[in-house]
């Protein structure tokens, strides 16, 4: 079995129980929300890659003229569809794909997303390469990524190197890369992205929100 299909039968299994799961920094969640929104416009055909549940997708689908959000999880998908029904919503389309399914002729897109979602990327640099293909000319791509921090120390050393290693072993963890900041700007760039928002989220595992306009 596929790293990938490995990971898509972890969050398959965990999904009704991920979804049941408050989110753990709701601030954090919520100060993204609306700095996403910001950027959207009821004109923009939009694209969310790691969706989870569908909450995202779904409170931002007003805010758009179209939404696609996909994950690479049958049991995530089921559910963000059983969201979408009781919402109502006719704008919202989900869909089973990872990031490379993702067709271009189904683009280009205003604008792409991915939030929480490229630390767990086995080859990063590929599945930006199609993100940029994926995103028109001067398009977004909006993303919120588990960053390694600029100081490890001995707690961040234990979860990284112990913790999640004996996790995966048992299968009770995915694929996870965490990259410095800096890092995951850098491949950013090197695919055809221009950073216009940078924002930090502290923690243990910080995060960086990251705004980037697909350069012409």
């Amino acid at each position: 079995m596929t790293s990938l299909s490995k990971d898509a039968a972890f969050w398959s299994k965990i999904s009704r129980k991920y979804a049941e799961s408050p989110i753990k920094n709701m601030d954090g969640y919520l100060t993204t929300l609306e700095r996403t929104k910001s950027y959207l416009s009821p004109e923009d055909v939009a694209l969310e890659i790691g969706c989870g549940t569908g909450s995202t997708a779904l409170l931002l689908a007003p805010h758009v003229a179209h939404i696609t959000a996909t994950d690479i999880a049958t049991g995530m998908i089921e559910i963000a569809q059983e969201k979408r029904a009781e919402k109502r919503l006719e704008n919202v389309t989900f869909k089973v794909a990872e990031v490379l399914d993702h067709s271009r002729k189904d683009g280009p897109y205003d604008v792409v997303m991915a939030h929480n979602l490229l630390h767990l990327l086995p080859d990063l640099d590929a599945a930006l390469a199609h993100i940029g293909a994926l995103t028109k000319p001067g398009g977004l791509f909006i993303s919120k990524t588990v960053c390694a921090p600029d100081k490890g120390g001995m707690k961040y050393a234990l979860i990284r190197y112990a913790a999640i290693p004996v996790m995966q072993a048992l299968g009770k963890a995915p694929f996870v890369q965490f990259l410095s900041a800096q890092a995951l700007e850098d491949k950013m760039t090197h695919a055809g992205f221009r950073i216009v928002e940078a924002v930090d989220q502290s923690g243990l595992l910080p995060s960086r929100y990251l705004v980037a306009r697909k350069e012409t």
